[in-house]
């Protein structure tokens, strides 16, 4: 909307993965709001300006743009996530939005520049809260799904199509792997936007933490998953029995995850 209805006539920058996942998810916001929609904010045509008006920016590439200096740098969060330092007179200014300093299954922790930051600008949800060690709640986490099917419940986990979930499924992947007693409870992952995100998460390991590209070098793909099954259509679900099953949106308001929940509850 900005780019396309405001008159905006500047340079947009994004990572190569960012651009990438921008498309999937533009324009699956365009066919769902578009649906029975007169008025909508931006069209599939909107979108595919936008990409023309957009650049890819490589971690640590220094640009520069009307006498504006800015390089990106790593933000954990999401692949392709990026901090911006940007100089202005001798004014450097570093913003950010969502960023991760602790390093996961497949991200890199956030960058601290090497440098004098003299403005900054960052998001803070969380910059009062001081979260449990990673290793126990993930511990919390698994401990809490293994009760549930082992009392023969099921198990929905509402995420988000991009980021955490990838981290999930291999959390998850792991966990089953590590329990064979668990092995005949089948997980399923119920997101299509998800589904089409991940592809690019294959494209761009080399942009991953170690235990993915350390993987990768030996012929193996980790998301290449061998306990999780793609669940493409919510109306052929097998729903006999335990199962744990990960489905997009994840604040519940519609889709898979609000259809199984809706379907479980009765």
């Amino acid at each position: 909307y900005f780019l396309e209805k405001t008159g905006f006539k500047g340079q947009t920058y994004m990572t190569h993965p960012t651009k990438a996942i921008y498309k999937l998810i533009i324009s699956d916001y365009v066919k769902v709001s578009s649906n029975g929609v007169k008025d909508v904010l931006y069209d599939e045509r909107d979108l595919m300006k936008t990409m023309e008006k957009t650049k890819c920016a490589d971690y640590y590439q220094e640009l520069e743009y009307n006498g504006i200096k800015f390089k990106c740098y790593n933000a954990g969060h999401v692949i392709g996530a990026a901090m911006f330092m940007v100089e202005i007179a001798g004014i450097r200014v570093l913003y950010t939005g969502d960023y991760s300093r602790e390093e996961d299954r497949h991200l890199h922790s956030a960058e601290i520049p090497d440098m004098k930051i003299d403005i900054l600008i960052v998001e803070s949800t969380y910059g009062l809260q001081v979260h449990q060690l990673r290793q126990k709640r993930e511990n919390l986490f698994t401990s809490y799904i293994k009760k549930i099917i082992t009392k023969r419940g099921r198990c929905l986990l509402p995420v988000f199509s991009l980021g955490r979930s990838q981290e999930l499924l291999l959390i998850l992947e792991e966990f089953w792997s590590q329990h064979p007693e668990l092995q005949d409870i089948p997980i399923y992952y119920a997101s299509s936007l998800a589904i089409k995100c991940m592809s690019i998460y294959q494209a761009y390991t080399n942009m991953m933490g170690d235990r993915v590209r350390q993987r990768v070098e030996t012929g193996g793909n980790p998301f290449d998953f061998k306990y999780i099954s793609t669940l493409r259509n919510m109306d052929l679900f097998d729903d006999v029995g335990p199962s744990v099953v990960i489905a997009s949106p994840g604040m519940l308001q519609s889709g898979p995850s609000r259809d199984l929940f809706e379907r479980w509850c009765e």
